[in-house]
């Protein structure tokens, strides 16, 4: 049942405190006998909060040094791009980043108009850079004074945001150099690394004030105007501004809020943004299901105040605070991510000359992208959750689309090549303008409709609750002996593993398999939750049966 606030606009008592929050990330240390406390990269970076201790100047200092000490054994010995969101923490935590990068002699890409830069931007830019290398062209565009200090070393990237979490958390994360989230065994070692200055107190970590970086060391890089002049090689742009969809944008105080407007002047589309304004307090926010202010473009609760004006519009669009997830609305409410990521998939691969592609999806996405590729010969590549799983298929064009049941995906450029390799909200939310405009005005959810009645209509849905660090550690050790049952919501088990089916990868959890359902239990990546996703095409009763066997399971294994 939702909280009795959600969907309201946030009150003025429940807004963050921003002068406690930015003081403690300078003044409060963190405790390292506190395992809380330690850096921790989940699903996609380490997260915290200021003011419990989890996320401060020296955990962020700590991180980019670390990073420096391993990017040249991760293939980075050039540039390094750096983006950041509108979360209050993510100003300084740049600014920490930027005097270790300069104290280690590592030339940073800062944006040529002290804007933000959202997730997609820093993928799209490590990949253009290292394309030129690649080609062993000159770099035209890198000014003449850092030519030398650049040289043809590959980029990577470091992007400072906590994605969709609350106003008063932090993070930051790690792109190496094909442009996509940083892999176990790279976050690993960085974790590692990083851990050891947190518990010496700093020591070795070198710095040089902001004031006094070299200019030599930082490049005004065009993040923006190179991006959205790209998006024509991705969408059809053409088509969206025929069509002229009025289409309304909740920019949700993000990073990518100026990349709209630019988008919109770029191509003639028309588009409405609301919420362009920065506030790190994100004061215009309604409170999530939960009673969170939580940014989350793919809650019904979050984009409420989007949802009442879709009458006035063919679309609705919304995107997080850095801009690799989205939240697509039309006449009949937000799409569910899992409903869009089938109806965009088809509609790719239906309109693209994509042959051999596979479509990649995580092992919680609806079992309809299974029954929409093997009607189409299309290979599925099933991983773990975490996108960073599918940046070398997109990377290399195994995949033609990748995405996640939260929201995230990504798909290559219109003629096959890789674009991005990290979520991006942004061409999603095109997409869906794409696919209106070049079906005769149908809109995304109407495409999904078509597909039901050919492969059926699943109910999906995920709970998500409260647990200890150590209950989600217990949680990710499941094994398949730990299910005694023989049936599942009165169908029977056909399979049980805890592995991915592409990669052998772990999925963190556990996985049921009925000949019409599924039941995922895995702990939460990014924050101290479990989550247990299910669905089936029996109905809304079999689901429940589900929700009710999955929570069952996980309060026994995080009893013991």
């Amino acid at each position: 049942m939702a909280h009795e606030l959600a969907g309201k606009l946030v009150r003025p008592e429940d807004l963050i405190n921003l002068e406690a929050v930015i003081e403690a990330y300078y003044n409060q240390k963190p405790d390292y006998d506190k395992p809380e406390q330690r850096i921790s990269f989940g699903t996609s970076g380490h997260r915290g909060k200021s003011l419990a201790g989890s996320f401060n100047e020296l955990h962020v200092a700590a991180i980019a040094q670390a990073i420096c000490d391993g990017r040249k054994e991760f293939g980075a010995t050039g540039v390094c791009f750096v983006g950041h969101d509108t979360h209050a923490l993510s100003e300084p935590a740049l600014e920490t980043v930027l005097e270790v990068l300069a104290a280690n002699g590592v030339v940073a890409a800062v944006d040529g108009e002290n804007g933000f830069v959202p997730t997609p931007s820093v993928s799209r830019a490590i990949i253009r850079y290292n394309e030129i290398i690649d080609k062993q062209e000159k770099i035209a565009f890198v000014p003449d004074f850092l030519k030398e200090k650049v040289g043809h070393g590959k980029a990577d990237g470091i992007i400072i945001t906590p994605s969709h979490n609350p106003p008063d958390q932090g993070g930051i994360k790690y792109n190496p150099i094909n442009g996509g989230p940083a892999d176990t065994t790279v976050t690993k070692w960085i974790e590692n690394k990083a851990n050891e200055y947190l518990q010496n107190g700093g020591e070795g970590i070198r710095r040089v004030a902001i004031d006094e970086i070299d200019s030599a060391l930082q490049w005004e890089y065009d993040y923006k105007g190179l991006y959205v002049k790209e998006l024509a090689d991705v969408i059809n742009m053409d088509a969206i501004r025929k069509a002229k969809p009025k289409v309304l944008i909740n920019a949700l105080g993000g990073s990518g809020m100026e990349y709209w407007e630019a988008i919109s002047e770029e191509y003639g589309l028309d588009l409405d943004i609301i919420n362009n304004e920065y506030d790190p307090t994100f004061s215009f926010m309604p409170y999530d299901h939960d009673g969170v202010v939580r940014m989350d473009c793919s809650s019904e609760y979050a984009m409420a105040d989007v949802i009442a004006k879709i009458g006035d519009y063919d679309l609705a669009v919304g995107n997080d605070p850095d801009y690799d997830r989205y939240g697509i609305v039309t006449q009949d409410g937000l799409m569910a991510p899992n409903h869009f990521l089938v109806a965009a998939g088809a509609y790719l691969f239906l309109n693209r000359s994509w042959q051999g592609k596979g479509f990649g999806k995580t092992a919680v996405v609806t079992q309809m992208v299974d029954k929409f590729c093997s009607d189409n010969g299309i290979k599925v590549y099933e991983v773990p959750v975490g996108f960073k799983y599918f940046s070398s298929l997109l990377f290399d064009g195994t995949i033609g689309i990748g995405g996640e049941e939260s929201a995230g995906a990504s798909f290559l450029k219109k003629d096959g090549t890789v674009g991005s390799t990290d979520k991006d909200g942004i061409i999603m939310g095109l997409l869906a303008m794409e696919m209106f405009a070049v079906t005769n005005g149908l809109t995304p959810d109407v495409l999904y409709t078509f597909l039901t009645k050919r492969y059926g209509d699943p109910v999906f849905e995920r709970i998500d609750a409260p647990c200890s660090k150590a209950a989600k550690e217990r949680l990710s050790q499941l094994q398949s002996s730990d299910v005694t049952a023989t049936e599942l919501a009165g169908e029977a088990i056909e399979d049980i593993r805890t592995t991915s089916l592409y990669g052998d990868y772990a999925i963190g959890g556990l996985r049921i398999t009925t000949a019409n359902s599924f039941l995922v239990a895995r702990p939460s990546g990014t924050e101290d939750l479990y989550k247990v996703y299910a669905e089936t095409f029996q109905g809304d009763e079999a689901l429940a049966q589900l929700l009710k066997a999955g929570q069952e399971l996980v309060d026994e294994v995080t009893s013991r």
